[in-house]
């Protein structure tokens, strides 16, 4: 075994652990309000205990970790700088990207205004708020971590494309909260393009903050749909 498939392997454990600890904390919270995969976003209730609190509890967990292994700085680091090319091409994605969460915004905002009652704007923030942890946790492990170990041993292409894949792998164990294993399987692959997207948004904007707000908004505009 080389060292940059034993550095890929290590990187790999790691980002699939805390992968299963989310998982593993939504499904313990059945104890508190029952949801399966497709319903985590019913209501206040469900969404808090299946999506925000086992995100929020992985986020410090890993940043605990990550604080112990002296790699905190290099997470939040600037990125490197783009050419001007590949600036335009990233900037393009970028903004189909958000013209099309503007577009499930939209719409699902409209029937929601459409079947509205009591939990209605409870759930909208409580939605607004966990789906923040989402972004803040996936990123900070994909496209900070990651991402930049995965550079002290490889050119950028190559890190990208190993990270996309850790990033697809990060959503199978889903069928730990009751995803079907088909449909695991194919947000495994789906969410390697999506997240080829955020890639470009941290890229664009030098910091994986861009890369938050882009994953943030495309999830919340989706899920309030749900």
């Amino acid at each position: 075994m080389n060292q940059n498939t034993k550095k890929f392997g290590q990187i790999a454990l790691i980002t699939i652990t805390f992968s299963i600890i989310w998982t593993g904390l939504s499904r313990l919270f059945d104890v508190f309000s029952f949801a399966t995969y497709d319903t985590f976003f019913k209501n206040t209730n469900t969404i808090f205990w299946h999506v925000g609190a086992p995100m929020a509890i992985t986020f410090v967990l890993f940043f605990l970790y990550m604080k112990k292994l002296d790699r905190t700085q290099q997470i939040y680091a600037k990125q490197p700088e783009l050419s001007t090319p590949l600036k335009i091409l990233f900037a393009i994605v970028v903004v189909g990207m958000i013209g099309f969460s503007l577009y499930n915004l939209t719409k699902n905002l409209n029937t929601i205004t459409h079947h509205w009652n009591d939990d209605s704007m409870n759930r909208l923030l409580m939605s607004f708020c966990s789906v923040f942890f989402v972004g803040l946790t996936e990123e900070s492990v994909f496209r900070g971590f990651a991402l930049s170990e995965l550079r002290r041993e490889n050119n950028e292409v190559v890190s990208w494309i190993l990270s996309m894949i850790l990033f697809g792998l990060w959503h199978f164990p889903n069928i730990i909260t009751g995803a079907p294993l088909v449909q695991a399987s194919l947000q495994t692959f789906s969410t390697m393009i999506i997240g080829t997207g955020i890639y470009m948004a941290v890229r664009l904007s030098r910091s994986i903050w861009g890369g938050v707000g882009l994953h943030w908004f495309w999830d919340f505009a989706l899920v309030i749909g749900h």
